[in-house]
């Protein structure tokens, strides 16, 4: 298939505030100054160390530390290594405040409030104790859904310290059987719960297992970067090769890759603080002692998110982006950034510890190399978008507004269009830069269609496809245009969804008699993102409807018998809705 671009023109629109060019960005003197909106302070919570109890009986062994490093998130929490059914205990007297049932996400989770109001949170969780099993049951019997979100009065769940509440299980979006456990303050932030004596035993330091060097301009924002080599003396200290290392640049910051590990298992854990010194004064500071939850997503800023998109390397900057206002920074003048000299070199110390305070070290020398300095060059580019500004992209036939605070540094942004010939496409296929940088907001996107039949705009959606099947971002007619909403750069089109979802049979035979369960797979053409809503099914047997608990990670829903069918003929009949309105239906009788 034959590609044709169209170069865009001079006469286009231009983005909001932006520059219009082509080739390396231009910054005035005074775009060097590094004057940023300082956050407001924020008062540390307390961590009551001889208040809560650990969540499960024996030895906790970890798979998961509060503040390491997932998708899009820092983990809020501890992951307790666990079998299927093992008893889950409250950490504090208090009440149930919420029970929530989830297909993703935590899946079954408790939280608890108590009387220092304080929270804590069991999720991924298989049973909850029979009385709030039972109460579960019959509300989601009573609203007819899988997934429901319910709030007790205080007096109706009330426990006691080491009371068992549930047991551990693999729901939600768990990646195996574990507790995950969480302490919240009063006034909800999560607070890792190793700082409020839970007891894990770890005399291990942390691994430093990869660095970097990035070369800066005067916003902090990044020009290019390089590996460094990291080297082991005989005493097994960890070092760069040389004592003085010279970069060629007059601004950097660094970027570690390390991971944490307690004792008697092999888990690549998260790191709990990483410090760095510039001749003996600090400079740069970051602790997952506690997190807000509306800044999470900040932690695309905090990695090297285009390592970790290319090459799912996992590497923290010991420097912060200028968009980056996440509260787990201690505010420095320089924030990271190191100014080189090119005769007096800089002492950097680095330390990286973990919530026991083993640390491992790093120290060396740097100095700018005025004969080897680096240079870096910017590929073509239509937009400039300022960090701190809100920007458009305005087409003839795509548009895309991003609201202030949606980048961490300034982008020089690529665009292009062309014809693309598939089934199911309906508009030219737009690339809006790359997937490889992040976006921290959500942002509205629109497309306008050619050649979409009358009979099908009521099946259009904007859709991206960065890789595999395409994401559906939404659908809402604003004149000729069809409007989405996402969080990520990439290739946007107009498509149609006319196929219903497909319901496929997992345990389901004429004969259940030596069954506990029946069970199917739902699938769908589309993932959904932005606007689109994620697929909505019913299950009834002989018309009435029974409880399909629904496990999104293996799209299966499954009905565990109980006493809403009892022995004989039955027919059942499963029901799958996308966010198109496309419905698949499977009917099959069974004999119990």
């Amino acid at each position: 298939m034959q590609k044709i671009i169209f170069p865009l023109l001079l006469g286009a629109s231009i983005a909001m505030g932006a520059i219009w060019a082509l080739g390396k960005p231009q910054y005035a003197a005074a775009a060097l100054s590094p004057v940023y909106p300082t956050p407001p302070k924020k008062v540390k919570s307390i961590f009551p160390v001889d208040y809560f109890a650990p969540p499960v009986s024996g030895g906790i062994f970890l798979t998961g530390t509060c503040g390491e490093l997932r998708p899009n998130h820092f983990h809020a929490g501890l992951d307790i290594d666990g079998v299927v059914g093992n008893p889950v205990y409250a950490a504090a007297d208090g009440y149930v405040e919420i029970i929530r049932i989830q297909a993703g996400g935590y899946g079954n989770v408790l939280y608890l409030r108590h009387p220092n109001g304080y929270q804590t949170l069991y999720a991924h969780l298989d049973r909850f104790s029979p009385d709030i099993q039972a109460f579960v049951k019959n509300a989601q019997y009573e609203k007819e859904r899988f997934e429901v979100e319910l709030k007790p009065s205080s007096n109706l769940f009330p426990v006691r310290k080491g009371q068992q509440i549930a047991n551990l299980g693999n729901t939600g979006s768990s990646g195996g059987p574990h507790l995950h456990f969480e302490i919240r303050s009063p006034e909800g932030k999560a607070l890792n719960p190793l700082l409020c004596g839970i007891p894990v035993q770890d005399n291990l330091a942390p691994e430093l297992r990869e660095m970097k060097v990035y070369f800066l301009n005067g916003r902090r924002e990044v020009l290019g970067s390089k590996s460094l080599s990291l080297q082991k003396d005989k005493k097994g200290n960890i070092g760069l090769q040389g004592d003085t290392i010279r970069f060629g640049g007059s601004r950097i910051g660094f970027g570690v890759k390390s991971y944490d590990k307690s004792n008697a298992r092999n888990n690549q854990n998260g790191i709990f603080s990483l410090t760095m010194w510039v001749n003996d004064s600090l400079s740069f500071r970051w602790t997952a002692d506690e997190f807000d939850f509306d800044d999470s997503r900040y932690l695309n800023a905090h990695i090297d998110y285009s390592a970790r998109q290319r090459y799912g390397s996992w590497f923290h900057r010991c420097f912060v982006l200028p968009g980056d206002f996440l509260g787990n920074y201690t505010r420095t003048p320089s924030m990271g950034a190191i100014i080189l000299d090119p005769k007096k070199p800089a002492k950097i110390t680095i330390h990286i510890s973990d919530a026991f305070k083993n640390t491992q070290k790093l120290e060396f020398w740097a100095l700018q190399d005025v004969f080897a300095m680096e240079t870096f060059t910017s590929a073509p580019y239509q937009f400039w978008m300022p960090f701190d500004a809100e920007n458009h992209v305005d087409m003839a036939d795509f548009s895309a507004a991003l609201p202030k605070g949606a980048l961490y540094e300034s982008l020089a942004l690529s665009y292009a269009s062309e014809l693309e010939e598939g089934a199911g496409i309906f508009s030219r296929m737009h690339h809006f830069h790359d997937e490889k940088t992040p976006i921290h907001r959500y942002f509205d996107v629109k497309v306008k269609p050619t050649q979409l039949p009358t009979a099908l705009q009521s099946k259009a959606v904007v859709a991206i496809c960065n890789a595999g099947r395409p994401d559906n971002c939404g659908a809402q007619w604003d004149g000729e245009w069809l409007l989405g909403r996402s969080r990520s750069f990439g290739d946007y089109c107009v498509m149609v969804d006319t196929l219903a979802p497909r319901i496929t049979a997992a345990v389901f035979s004429a004969d259940m008699r030596r069954k506990s369960s029946l069970s199917f797979r739902l699938s769908d053409n589309f993932a959904t993102t932005g606007l689109a809503k994620d697929i909505q099914y019913s299950g009834t047997i002989d018309g009435q409807w029974v409880l399909f608990e629904y496990d999104k990670k293996r799209g299966r829903i499954t009905y565990t018998f109980d006493e809403k069918v009892g022995k004989g003929a039955h027919t059942v009949r499963i029901s799958a809705i996308d966010d198109r309105g496309n419905e698949g239906v499977f009917e099959g009788k069974f004999t119990r």
